[in-house]
């Protein structure tokens, strides 16, 4: 395996380490299988190489993405990634009619609103699918150069004032970039602004937006690129409270959200899969865990008020049998991610006990929550998960870093259940190899679960050292495999 001094074509495109291999180890884990190539010269490093050979080959009179007031994205790369969306990422924001926007881009001249939409809609696809880098050479488009374009060209126009749905979503998609690449302030900053935006035009009221659509045209044609128009602002708002949680902040609004009406959605799979997303919220905004971090001196939760929130969300589940697969995971890992909540707030509390009623209060509750979600995500590939972005790997690496800290917590001693039941330990380790591959794309995360997987598999008691002899009558089969050691006395498990 030859090694070379530099990145590949690929890893240069995606920004990423390479380890000059051929093929390098980055394109062969990829989860879009690309050819490593090394066909690109090499160049000098610094901003001015690019700028200075990109103005001296377009010329003064073709406009730049440094400076040009004209579009400098073709359309070929947009249709091709309007396209990847359309197919991979519809499922998780259903919310574009991809079809009539590659219309508009086509017959519509000049129109500034309509292509900031698309090149931050083909941003947030690229950046969340992981594509490659569209086009050779300096004329390649990836992910950052269309994030750059659209703030860019929005900039260019006073689109605060001349507020529309397209705006909005502009302000969402460019959230989703930031947020897949963990910047943290722009993603949160552009996610409060859609909601802000999305609360001006009266979308938490009226999706049809009858009173805007009244008073401008280009108004009423921007609400025709919606597609379920019903799912923008629950959208919205799942998202920016999910990802202010993440941030251990307040949304910017605690008021409730208006659902539509299930009449209204008969045979909608994706709108039914994204409200039942929305009753989680719902259902976990009755938990106020703000009033500690805001600092509001309204008394601490009791373990009732907990028991009785973590009964309501183990009790939700997807209504609809047909649901789409990509919402399906996207709904369960947020509910077990919500349970890990709840129970690291009962552990803040000092309400944990071997001794407790219920099993949230107990220390073994992280390994229940982390076999439910294997159990839930069982039949997804790594292609289903790949659209839900980063914000699902952050949910599903808090839920695998509880369970975690539990196991190396627990006391090392041979454990009183059977040599062949499964545990924490095959749970935790079965989690990692689930996450994994989108592990390797954040280097922290990797290495914080994977140092504490490998710690708690060594400390591991050799169980199978134990094993009985099978009489004649006996099979693996016939073992007591699963998880009973969760039913059984918890006084077994550490405290």
């Amino acid at each position: 395996m030859p090694l070379t001094r530099r990145a590949c074509d690929g890893c240069i495109s995606r920004k990423v380490k390479c380890d000059g291999a051929s093929p390098c180890r980055t394109c062969q884990s990829s989860l879009r299988r690309v050819e490593c190539t090394y066909l690109k010269p090499a160049r000098k490093r610094g901003p001015k190489v690019r700028r200075v050979v990109r103005e001296s080959l377009d010329g003064e009179d073709s406009p730049t993405s440094t400076g040009g007031p004209g579009p400098s994205v073709s359309l070929e790369v947009l249709r091709y990634l309007i396209g990847e969306y359309q197919r991979h990422s519809y499922d998780v924001w259903p919310i574009l009619k991809s079809k009539l926007l590659l219309h508009k881009l086509e017959s519509i001249v000049d129109d500034a609103d309509t292509y900031c939409l698309a090149t931050a809609l083909c941003a947030a696809t690229m950046a969340q699918l992981e594509l490659p880098s569209v086009g050779e050479g300096d004329a390649a488009v990836d992910s950052s150069v269309l994030a750059k374009e659209c703030v860019r060209m929005r900039e260019q126009r006073d689109y605060r004032e001349q507020l529309d749905v397209r705006g909005v979503l502009v302000s969402f998609f460019l959230h989703v970039f930031h947020a897949k690449l963990n910047q943290r302030s722009s993603a949160l900053l552009f996610i409060r602004e859609a909601v802000a935006g999305a609360r001006r035009l009266g979308l938490d009221v009226d999706s049809t937006l009858s009173s805007s659509s009244s008073s401008s045209s280009s108004s009423s044609s921007s609400t025709d690129l919606l597609d379920n128009p019903d799912l923008l602002f629950p959208l919205l708002w799942v998202s920016e409270r999910g990802y202010s949680m993440h941030l251990g902040l307040l949304p910017s609004s605690m008021e409730s959200i208006v659902l539509p009406e299930p009449c209204e959605l008969q045979g909608n799979a994706h709108a039914l899969g994204l409200i039942e997303l929305v009753r989680l919220f719902v259902a976990f905004d009755q938990v106020p865990l703000h009033k500690r971090s805001a600092g509001r001196d309204q008394g601490p939760l009791s373990p009732d008020e907990l028991a009785h929130i973590e009964s309501a969300l183990s009790s939700l589940s997807l209504r609809q049998a047909n649901s789409v697969g990509t919402r399906m995971a996207d709904y369960y890992i947020t509910r077990e991610w919500m349970r890990t909540i709840l129970w690291q707030e009962a552990l803040a509390l000092g309400f944990l006990s071997s001794s407790s009623y219920t099993e949230l209060m107990t220390f073994h509750y992280p390994a229940r929550v982390g076999y439910d979600l294997l159990w839930a995500l069982q039949g997804f590939s790594e292609s289903d998960l790949l659209p839900l972005g980063r914000d699902q790997l952050l949910k599903c690496f808090e839920v695998a870093n509880s369970l975690a800290d539990t196991v190396l917590l627990a006391s090392p001693s041979a454990p009183s259940r059977s040599a062949l039941q499964l545990g924490p330990h095959d749970f935790l380790h079965a989690l990692y190899q689930k996450l994994v591959p989108f592990l390797e794309q954040d280097a922290m995360l990797n290495h914080i679960l994977r140092s504490k997987t490998a710690e708690a598999l060594v400390r591991a008691s050799p169980r199978l050292l134990t094993v009985p002899p099978f009489t004649e009558d006996e099979s693996c089969s016939d073992a007591s495999y699963g998880f009973t050691w969760l039913q059984t006395d918890q006084t077994d498990q550490t405290d």
